[in-house]
């Protein structure tokens, strides 16, 4: 019950970001590897939060490729909307970042031996650090993030946004 609340607190502070607050856009793609998923590919947008100094709104669509181990044939998706904090940091090209969210994922399985499916989709909450490497023209980024609920599992990422 504990993690609902959380659940539905971080919702709460996800929609009280009016969409006319939002600033610069950047996007990109990215690629992911779940400790229970495996692979991952997706992309990933992130537009400022003008309204809240040093804020971003992450989003993030990912595909995950599970080991399906034989007759199973496992299928998933993760989709993700995130508040980040973007630390000030002096004398660096290194720009550090938290922040909290949620998460919602959707793993199909499907028994080729018995014909037997399955479809599960359940809502989850994120909690994230990482690191943007600011450049001209593109930024990569680095990022772990513990899923709590839903996928239930530690994700490293990176990629690289426009």
């Amino acid at each position: 019950m504990r993690i609902r609340s959380l659940v539905m607190t971080a919702a709460a502070l996800l929609l009280a970001v009016p969409a006319a607050a939002v600033g610069q856009v950047a996007f990109g793609p990215q690629l992911s590897y779940g400790g229970d998923t495996d692979l991952g590919i997706g992309g990933r947008v992130l537009a400022n939060v003008e309204s809240l100094e040093h804020w971003d709104f992450v989003g993030t669509f990912d595909v995950w490729f599970p080991d399906d181990g034989g007759n199973v044939d496992v299928s998933a998706w993760e989709a993700n909307g995130n508040l980040a904090y973007n630390f000030v940091v002096e004398d660096t090209s290194l720009n550090p970042y938290a922040g909290a969210g949620l998460s919602i994922f959707h793993v199909s399985v499907e028994n080729e031996v018995t014909g037997g499916e399955a479809d599960d989709t359940d809502l989850g909450l994120n909690f994230f650090g990482g690191l943007k490497f600011p450049g001209q023209s593109i930024t990569p980024f680095f990022e772990i993030r513990a899923v709590l609920e839903g996928a239930d599992q530690v994700v490293v990422t990176g990629g690289i946004l426009f």
